[in-house]
């Protein structure tokens, strides 16, 4: 049963603590809703309750699940005066966050959140523009699935205090989400017609004939990458630079099975990780940008996984954050995972609208070609990147990708690589044992071993080490060097060249020292390179 407390007395104008009502609603995975005869019921037990009893010491903390063990992510908040819901999910008729004194009559706050599954005790907390609590509502709810969503209403009247007002939403005693709206004495405007919102099986009919499959290739033309791409503003292929990094020529497949050839770029950003592919000829199926402002951090989104078998998956989720990136830049966060495969697809709104592309190494420009230390169970992987895993919840905003004129010269994929835009290529060595970069090296009898692995250094640590172990397979007699570059793959200086002669069985040990004390903090990469080829990379990152 829900409740209303008022939270303190004598207020200037003081909302009536029986008109705050609560409700809870099923989302997209569905939960059991409150009935329409329990929320009548409801609302009149509440008004009897308030009435007879201003002042009440909070409930006990709902059973199953205590404060100290939920956690809850705020996925999505919206705020509107007319709301309804549709199959199993709650829209808001006039999403807004301005209302008018005297004409709207009510607020409405919506929240939805993942956490953990059992009994929740949900409250909100009214704050008026002086920051004080005007009322509480509060409530007992059965999470069934790990998404579930609230609604309060907030009745309006003339008396109430202009200003930006609150909704603190807590759950288990825990904050779970702010949503702020304005309340201005004023006419209301004239507004425009809402836009209708489509669902997942829309969004799904909608973009499938414009997402791509991107298979870079090598010289032989066999694949080597694959990820995703997009038809857009129907006279480009979008994808990120990750994926296409180091091709010598890129196919794009089709829904319908056709395929695309690409030699070059018309635009790209290796910071911000994307890429664009001019059509051969403008598209009928194709997605348009979002315009700027219309989105924010909690609205739903929609994208599409790639399965090992082929195909796409929608993915329904909603942007949880917009992050400022060292060194790479802005970036979206979204609530579900994708696989690496789902690099490059878009990140759609409720409308149609591309938003964002999804990024899976977003963190580390480069970080995709070390996939090849990772093949046969090859234990080459950088050590100082193990804790360090790749964060596949990121999408670059649509916002941060500069589009072309249709005049725009074609930059071939051999240029690329001869100026340097592209990594030089990653060839897997069976002899490497292990790779990392340390804090510095010990020995401990005839071994050599690695303090303080990590990705991140600072300046004034003033040196870091190379360490690579060496088991020895096929006998090895050539020339090793170490090579420092930027982030944006400008050499910045090479260790002396040394000969490496190991005979097949031997275990070894290579070790470098890397001054960093003359560096700029930002992104870094090191390149082991044996004769021509570059055979081990690591990361890392410096901080002042």
């Amino acid at each position: 049963m829900a409740s209303d407390r008022n939270s303190s007395t004598g207020l200037l104008n003081p909302i009536n603590p029986a008109s705050a009502f609560t409700r809870v609603v099923p989302v997209s995975r569905p939960v059991q809703p409150v009935g329409v005869a329990l929320a009548l019921a409801f609302m009149l037990i509440m008004a009897r309750m308030a009435s007879s009893q201003d002042n009440r010491t909070a409930p006990a903390q709902a059973g199953g699940v205590t404060a100290g063990e939920a956690t809850f992510r705020l996925a999505r908040s919206i705020s509107g005066s007319k709301g309804s819901q549709q199959n199993s999910r709650f829209v808001m008729e006039d999403p807004r966050t301005v209302f008018y004194l005297p004409e709207d009559k009510q607020v409405i706050v919506y929240f939805e959140w993942d956490g953990p599954l059992g009994q929740h005790h949900l409250e909100g907390f009214w704050k008026d523009p002086g920051g004080k609590v005007r009322s509480i509502s509060d409530f007992n709810y059965e999470a069934k699935q790990n998404r579930f969503a609230g609604y309060w209403t907030l009745p309006l009247n003339d008396a109430m205090e202009p200003g930006i007002w609150a909704l603190e939403a807590h759950i288990d005693g825990q904050v779970a989400g702010s949503h702020n709206f304005e309340i201005v004495v004023a006419p209301r405007p004239v507004l425009p017609p809402p836009r209708a919102l489509l669902g997942p099986s829309e969004v799904y009919k909608l973009a499938l004939p414009a997402i791509l499959s991107i298979e870079k290739l090598n010289a032989e033309h066999k694949r080597t990458g694959l990820g995703s791409g997009f038809i857009f503003e129907k006279q480009w292929v979008l994808t990120t630079f990750e994926i296409i990094e180091g091709a010598s020529s890129v196919r794009a497949i089709l829904p319908n099975g056709g395929d695309l050839n690409f030699e070059g770029l018309v635009a790209w950003s290796r910071r911000q990780d994307w890429a664009i592919l001019r059509m051969p000829a403008p598209a009928d199926s194709t997605l348009s940008a979002a315009k700027p402002g219309t989105w924010q951090v909690g609205d739903r989104c929609f994208s599409f996984d790639a399965p090992e078998a082929g195909g796409r998956v929608i993915r329904d989720g909603a942007v949880t954050g917009a992050n400022q990136l060292p060194n790479v830049g802005e970036r979206l966060n979204v609530n579900f995972n994708f696989s690496p495969r789902a690099s490059g697809s878009p990140v759609i709104n409720e409308f149609g609208e591309v938003i964002g592309v999804l990024s899976y190494y977003s963190l580390v420009p480069g970080l995709s070609s070390l996939d090849v230390l990772r093949q046969d169970h090859v234990f080459s992987y950088p050590g100082n990147l193990f804790q360090m895993s790749a964060d596949s919840q990121f999408a670059v905003p649509i916002s941060t990708v500069q589009i072309p004129s249709l005049n725009r010269l074609v930059t071939t994929f051999a240029d690329l690589m001869k100026s340097g835009q592209f990594m030089a290529k990653l060839v897997r060595s069976e002899n490497i044992l292990q790779g990392t970069i340390a804090k510095s090296i010990r020995r401990q009898d005839s071994a050599l071993d690695a303090v303080d692995s990590k990705f991140e250094y600072q300046r004034k640590d003033g040196q870091i080490s190379v360490l690579i172990t060496w088991a020895v397979k096929t006998k090895i007699k050539s020339t090793a060097a170490l090579l420092l570059y930027d982030i944006d793959n400008e050499l910045l200086g090479t260790a002396a060249p040394s000969k490496l002669k190991l005979n097949k069985g031997a275990l070894g040990y290579s070790s470098w020292t890397l001054d960093v004390s003359r560096l700029h903090a930002g992104l870094y990469r090191v390149d082991l390179v044996l004769g021509p080829d570059a055979i081990w990379r690591s990361f890392f990152r410096l901080a002042e």
